[in-house]
């Protein structure tokens, strides 16, 4: 390869084939978000112990869960310009260390109401970076044939987190207390130290600092039958400011998008953290045991990674626009939502919960695909981390708003999937729209647009 003709990295990481070095990524992406789906699920079992000793109203409940939502939205929406300007490395590092450090403290010193509020908003700044940027990383590495599965497959981490989750609160709690979720939920400062000799920083975030030796050891990992040595790399557009960076996002061009993008995020994720939030609850009021309430919530995420997967790889394989995928599987959840709440019986539930899984939390794995796939390289974790922060809107109110319909309707649970049904269906009709939306957007958001070899910072 001619060290004098500049050449787009992009391009070399998308034409390149899934090999060990994508493998080493998918898993630690993987279990980075593990955590963040960990997190997800356990303060459901934290309510089944600390509402009564602690005279908690239902709205009240549902903001135990609300409180770490309220800084993951914090964190999703500051982390975006900053990674894009300091690095998605360090910045994905550091908030693995600082979610497991708040667990700990929370494991520690979490004894009321308002002190486990407190560092639940505070384990939520640090979280809420986990999934938006480990979106948008994986993203940039995936070989452009197999993308989608690739993405799906490190997103499955979320999902595997909820499933640890249920495991821990159905066999551990039991015996050693609800603490003993935030013990293991501190393993992220560990995982830190674990993955930092792992993990390269972006590609694009370098070559947009002109630092073409790191990009060419990189690739050289990513490709090892080419030959980088000496090489210069396209530049695609010149370091933009925050604001610049902000002001893209909602821009003229990518205006429709995003909006259609935010709301998809937003009903989505108010399925998801309602549902986590209150479904054993609403499971162990109709008569179900402890263990049995809480096995629904490890059938939702179970059948989620199906989900997200199972339309990757038909998306993949069709050359079709992943938000199609989005649009089925909305319209799988609705009736599926449905049923959960008027079907009755041991398995009929169930198999409800394990489709309405199938379509939320699917969904979200499609959504957080096609946020990152939306943007150009160099606003990534921006775009990403603007529909996480809308998103977790939805999940800071789903709890919180079932909770406070059920204090209105003394404890309907009917009211339950009537709020979620209504979400789903709005989620539905918004990926539609963002379909078409798609469509308009031109297809090179990463083509370089300037010719000209990166300069040394």
């Amino acid at each position: 390869m001619s060290p004098t003709q500049p050449i787009d990295a992009t391009g070399e990481l998308r034409s390149a084939r899934f090999g060990r070095f994508h493998l080493v990524l998918v898993v630690a992406v993987l279990l980075a978000l593990l955590f963040d789906g960990y997190d997800t699920l356990n303060p459901s079992y934290v309510i089944h112990y600390t509402a009564g000793p602690w005279h908690l109203s239902h709205s009240e409940t549902g903001f135990l869960v609300s409180s770490g939502l309220i800084g993951f939205l914090v964190g999703a929406l500051v982390h975006g310009p900053i990674a894009d300007r300091a690095g998605r490395r360090p910045v994905l590092l550091t908030a693995l260390a600082g979610a497991g450090l708040f667990s700990l403290l929370t494991a520690v010193a979490a004894n009321g109401f308002t002190s486990f509020v407190l560092l639940r908003f505070c384990t939520g700044l640090f979280l809420g970076v986990i999934m938006p940027l480990g979106t948008a990383y994986i993203n940039e590495f995936a070989p452009a044939r197999s993308a989608n599965r690739v993405v799906a497959a490190a997103l499955a981490g979320y999902c595997l987190g909820g499933v640890l989750a249920s495991l821990v609160g159905i066999y551990v709690t039991p015996k050693a207390g609800w603490h003993a979720l935030y013990w293991i939920g501190a393993a992220p400062l560990l995982l830190a130290v674990l993955l930092r000799p792992l993990l390269p920083e972006s590609v694009q975030f370098q070559v947009l600092r002109g630092r073409h030796a790191d990009v060419a050891r990189t690739l050289a990992k990513i490709r090892p039958d080419r030959n980088y040595q000496g090489a210069e790399f396209l530049q695609p557009r010149e370091r933009a400011s925050a604001r610049e960076m902000l002001g893209t996002v909602v821009g003229r061009r990518f205006r429709p998008t995003s909006i259609a993008l935010w709301v998809c995020a937003f009903m989505i994720l108010f399925c998801i953290y309602g549902l986590s939030g209150w479904l054993p609850s609403v499971m162990e009021h109709r008569g179900n045991t402890f263990a049995a309430s809480f096995w629904f919530l490890a059938i939702l995420q179970l059948a989620g990674i199906v989900g997200g997967i199972a339309v990757a790889v038909v998306c993949d394989k069709l050359r079709a626009d992943l938000a199609k995928g989005l649009v089925a599987l909305m319209v799988i959840a609705t009736p599926a939502v449905v049923l959960v709440g008027v079907s009755g019986g041991p398995v009929a539930p169930l198999v409800a919960t394990g489709f309405a899984g199938f379509g939320i939390i699917g969904g979200q794995s499609a959504l957080d695909t096609l946020s990152a796939q939306t943007y150009p390289a160099h606003l990534r974790s921006t775009g990403t981390g603007m529909m996480f922060g809308v998103g977790r809107v939805g999940g800071i109110l789903g709890p919180y708003l079932i909770g406070w319909l059920l204090d209105w309707t003394d404890g309907a649970t009917g009211v339950v999937f009537v709020a979620l049904v209504v979400a789903t269906a709005v989620a539905a009709v918004t990926a539609a729209a963002l379909v078409a939306f798609r469509r308009r957007l031109s297809s090179t958001v990463d083509t370089p647009v300037v010719s000209v070899p990166a300069k040394g910072r």
